[in-house]
């Protein structure tokens, strides 16, 4: 499982693409790694990213979760813990099956730290990009199902998320789970933890008005996002793309200018049309995404509840790298107490009874 995602984004850090897939696993502590988060037990390293380090851990209840410090040498910027702090936040507001739960966590500022599922399987860039994987339009309508709902809770609970895209995806054996709410704001007030003329997200990913002025998004851009990361399942590419950062935010910002929909399949061409509208008034809402899909994902008259096994079941792995299973030790076995002898009484009328019974059948 590819968690360096999980980990918060800085302002500048950027790029046209999405960062390449990894396929590192669970690597070994360093010396100045810490060994526990409140009183679950550190094993390993999973991932590094701009503002956050990810270890594996197993809770005194024998549950793997996946363990997210700030990194260090970012530690003792405010705006950092209070993004980490509103992360924790939105991670307990959120309550999705389709969403990777939190376990527990503590925003002390002396180590704070969170703690989610661990979900084990492969990211969707992972799939994608490594496996050179393609869903077909049935598997990508259930994967958009999974992703609507996602968003329908995070923004139920007041929330933009900001940074959908398939390295935020993980396709565990369950189904997908979105990961990482690093970037989530509130929806009444976007911009309250965004620098001026900061970029908060992945750009080619990012709904034009997001690639403007992140202070001014709404759900829209979310809606957009899903968008852009159906397209990149079933084509590969992105809705835009450029050789730097100012042609492609130029790019995306371009009304005159389409997305890039080649190899679309023809039966999705008019949903994602609309999910990448470059009006953000003109785009479905998450709803109305979702009743779309779940009419793609059922076109073959199967119930969606076996469409959405079905995807679960092809894009699952199990991978060399992944830590093996949390087995919860054996339980002792209890001694077998010797039953005391009937008393005397007992014993006799027992016998009695048994020479009645036997008297009966005879008779």
């Amino acid at each position: 499982m590819d968690l360096a995602s999980l980990p918060l984004s800085l302002p500048g850090q950027h790029s046209v693409s999405e960062p390449s897939a990894r396929q590192v696993g669970v690597e070994p502590l360093h010396e100045n790694d810490p060994r526990r988060a409140g009183e679950i037990v550190l094993h390993g390293r999973l991932g590094v990213g701009g503002m956050g380090r990810v270890f594996f851990g197993v809770t005194p209840d024998h549950e793997a979760v996946a363990v997210k410090v700030i990194r260090e040498d970012v530690f003792g910027r405010k705006e950092v813990l209070l993004r980490f702090q509103r992360e924790i936040d939105a991670l307990r507001s959120v309550q999705s099956p389709a969403v990777a739960g939190l376990l527990d966590a503590d925003p002390a500022p002396s180590f704070p730290w969170l703690a989610i599922e661990y979900v084990r399987g492969p990211s969707l860039l992972e799939l994608v990009e490594n496996e050179k994987a393609r869903l077909d339009p049935v598997q990508t309508a259930a994967l958009g199902v999974v992703l609507a709902e996602a968003l329908g809770a995070i923004h139920e609970a007041g929330l933009l998320h900001r940074d959908l895209k398939p390295g935020n995806i993980l396709l565990g054996a369950t189904g997908p789970k979105v990961i990482d709410l690093g970037l989530v704001t509130y929806a009444d007030t976007p911009g309250e933890l965004t620098m001026t003329g900061a970029m908060m997200g992945t750009p080619v990913y990012m709904a034009p008005e997001q690639a403007a002025d992140t202070k001014s998004v709404t759900a829209a851009a979310d809606v957009y996002a899903l968008g852009a990361t159906l397209l990149f399942v079933l084509t590969g590419h992105y809705p835009y793309n450029a050789p730097n950062l100012p042609i492609l935010r130029g790019r995306i910002m371009n009304p005159d200018l389409p997305p890039n929909l080649d190899g679309v399949p023809p039966v999705f061409t008019p949903l994602l049309t609309a999910l990448l509208a470059q009006d953000p008034a003109a785009r479905p809402t998450v709803a109305q995404a979702r009743a779309s899909l779940v009419e793609l994902a059922t076109a073959d008259g199967l119930p969606l509840p076996i469409v959405l096994r079905r995807l679960a079941l092809a894009t699952y792995r199990e991978r060399p790298g992944d830590p093996p299973e949390v087995v919860p030790p054996p339980r002792p076995r209890r001694e077998r107490v010797p039953r005391p002898a009937a008393h005397p009484a007992v014993a006799a009328l027992a016998a009695n009874l048994r020479d009645a019974y036997a008297a009966d059948a005879a008779f």
